[in-house]
């Protein structure tokens, strides 16, 4: 059986804004004989009775083409392309004791796989790998943050990209640093009046240099229904939401970014300004298209 939506995920370095893993998804497998031609032309030919399995990626989600021979990883074992690279999907032997199932992990390059084998099997620099993203592929930022400084300096960040009618959903615990980043947001977008957690009043507008700042605290709108009779201008506001998740289904795009603190960190965990390491992941909701995610690396904005 063929998965409809194949998984396609990027990880990105928020520092140089390269793509440092690319996997997929292995969407079905299949018996065949040996003589069995493979993928258009039939340039490959199973020498033996085999298994082979269909990867829901290709060249338009940044496989060269040339990739034909390369390695990816399954699990814990290596697997070479077979036949032509298409559009979206690559062939791979799995060998005719193959036990692997449809759904399983495909790892092009990343932690176990180093990019540098798949770009010179493909005959093509490392960068041409690294930098581009399919627009069907899922990307993830990652950015290690340090300090409360750091977090702040993220939220000036995302300020630089954010436009009326934009949003970032915040999601992490109770000290997390939702508050610490949309500080940072503020005082770029230069905000009137103090930033800080809206969580007695649910949402509070500042005026800034262009569009009106929406900050909200959605951790007790967990109806629908609740969120409607705040009345709240998302299309003519920037929009950070803490603890938002409530409030994407009344936006057709947003930035999701989730901070998880270092575990077994030693400051206080409730304190959002303590110096202890967080790890913060951004990705395009609804709509948001991955190209404007990007620019928020220091490889877009270069």
């Amino acid at each position: 059986m063929t998965s409809t939506h194949p998984r396609r995920n990027a990880q990105v370095d928020f520092e140089t804004g390269r793509i440092t893993s690319l996997v997929g998804e292995l969407v079905s497998v299949k018996p065949v004989p040996a003589g069995q031609a493979v993928s258009y032309g039939g340039e490959y030919v199973t020498d033996c009775d085999t298994v082979l399995g269909l990867v829901g990626m290709g060249y338009a989600d940044g496989i060269p083409r040339s990739a034909t021979g390369a390695s990816v990883m399954i699990g814990c074992d290596v697997f070479t392309i077979c036949g032509r690279v298409a559009m979206d999907q690559v062939v791979v032997d799995l060998g005719p004791e193959s036990a692997v199932p449809a759904g399983s992990q495909v790892e092009f390059w990343g932690e176990r796989m180093p990019v540098a084998t798949l770009a010179e099997k493909a005959g093509v620099p490392e960068v041409a790998l690294t930098s581009y993203v399919g627009p069907r592929v899922e990307a993830e930022i990652v950015a290690r943050i340090e300090t409360s400084e750091d977090m702040e300096a993220l939220g000036t960040r995302f300020a630089s990209e954010l436009r009326a009618g934009d949003a970032v959903v915040l999601k992490g615990e109770l000290g997390a640093g939702k508050t610490t980043f949309t500080r940072g947001l503020g005082a770029a977008l230069g905000a009137r009046g103090t930033v800080q957690s809206p969580t007695f009043v649910i949402a509070r507008t500042h005026q800034t240099d262009s569009a009106p700042l929406l900050h909200v605290d959605a951790y007790r709108l967990g109806e629908e229904g609740l969120i409607g009779d705040l009345d709240l201008d998302l299309a003519g506001s920037i929009t950070v939401a803490e603890w938002g998740a409530p409030l994407t289904h009344a936006m057709p795009h947003w930035f999701d970014v989730s901070i998880e603190r270092a575990s077994g960190a030693s400051a206080d965990p409730l304190d959002d300004e303590a110096d202890d390491p967080r790890t913060v992941r951004i990705r395009a909701g609804g709509s948001l298209p991955v190209q404007r995610l990007l620019r928020l690396t220091d490889g877009g904005n270069s």
